[in-house]
């Protein structure tokens, strides 16, 4: 059996409400100046001739190729060489205090792990250095570009 709607107004199943309409409050529209229209104005301008020649300006350049690179890699690892040197020295002092014996043993492993902490540190970051460059964005940009082209 279907009730109706009328049918479940009569019954008291659906309640009439008022309207609860609230309207907006009017407001007085803000009159731009001359200058505030002016600047706005540039500013689109300026955002349209950006956007229209941005095709061909958005990619880095710089005169960076491999060799310079390579010194700006060299000279900023030496700050991570300097702290991996103190970190396996001060491991290697600790075991040389608590085991004591020669410290030859202890001067050749500190040689060994601070040359290999050394070098991980430069493979990073001269593949981050890369990565970041104006040469590596190009070549994510070709990358890219063959994908959709794909």
């Amino acid at each position: 059996m279907k009730v109706t709607y009328e049918e479940q107004k009569e019954l008291g199943i659906i309640r009439e409400s008022t309207p609860r309409f609230l309207p907006a409050k009017t407001h007085n529209p803000r009159e731009l100046s001359n200058t505030d229209q002016n600047l706005l104005s540039n500013a689109v301008h300026a955002a349209a001739e950006m956007t229209s020649r941005r095709q061909m300006g958005h990619i880095v350049r710089s005169d960076d190729d491999a060799i310079t690179h390579a010194k700006a890699s060299l000279l900023y690892s030496v700050a991570y060489a300097f702290a991996a040197a103190l970190i396996t020295g001060a491991i290697c002092y600790v075991g040389y205090l608590n085991e004591g014996g020669g410290g030859e043993f202890y001067f050749v492993l500190f040689l060994f792990f601070w040359g290999v902490s050394v070098l991980t540190v430069l493979y990073f970051n001269r593949g981050q250095g890369l990565h970041h460059s104006s040469t590596g964005i190009a070549h994510h940009e070709i990358q890219s570009r063959e994908k959709v082209a794909l």
